[in-house]
């Protein structure tokens, strides 16, 4: 692939576009600090040192899958002793986001090592961005990630504190005065008339 300023402004806006993808998943709540997650997306995406936008796109695919996968496992362990169907549910889908984690990590080490063996042989057909599967991977991922973290918002919600309720507190009864005496039978046949 030759470095012309068509293909340098067409991967840094794919590389904008993949950093604005990965923003929601570095947020822990949607109130949380987007430029931190950016910051932190792109830490994470630049140790792929992708070349081409096919590499860029599937470094993204790696990063959001692998998020996904956390996340998923996170919810199952919150509701591990509420429901175990739920439990193995989210446990299913981690495998799957897995899975498609290692398939994208497959995919990507091939290209990097088919551009490191032959560079001329880089075409802009074999380098070109899908942004149909890209956009399919992104919304899968993501739509895990938010069912995961408000099921983990729930489950949180639910093991704060409750505040004590105020115990209500029953008049005390007077009972009248009682003196020991010794029980005589004046003192019994007194009683016995009030």
């Amino acid at each position: 692939m030759g470095d012309t300023a068509g293909s340098t402004l067409s991967l840094a806006h794919r590389y904008d576009q993949a950093l604005a993808a990965l923003v929601p998943f570095f947020l822990n709540d949607p109130n949380g600090d987007a430029a931190v997650a950016r910051e932190a997306a792109k830490s994470v995406l630049d140790c792929y040192q992708a070349v081409t936008p096919k590499e860029l796109q599937l470094a993204t695919e790696v990063v959001a899958y692998g998020w996904a996968s956390l996340a998923c496992l996170s919810a199952g362990s919150a509701v591990k002793d509420v429901s175990i169907d739920e439990m193995l549910d989210w446990q299913d889908s981690a495998i799957k986001l897995n899975r498609l984690c290692m398939k994208s990590t497959k995919a990507l080490e091939m290209r990097q090592k088919e551009r490191t063996k032959n560079p001329k042989a880089m075409t802009p057909e074999n380098t070109r961005w899908d942004e149909g599967a890209f956009q399919l991977g992104m919304n899968r991922a993501l739509e895990k990630v938010m069912l995961a973290h408000s099921k983990l918002a729930a489950f949180m919600a639910a093991m704060a504190p409750v505040a004590p309720k105020p115990v209500p507190v029953e008049p005390k009864i007077k009972f009248p005065i009682l003196f020991a005496e010794q029980m005589t039978p004046f003192v019994l046949a007194r009683r016995a008339r009030h």
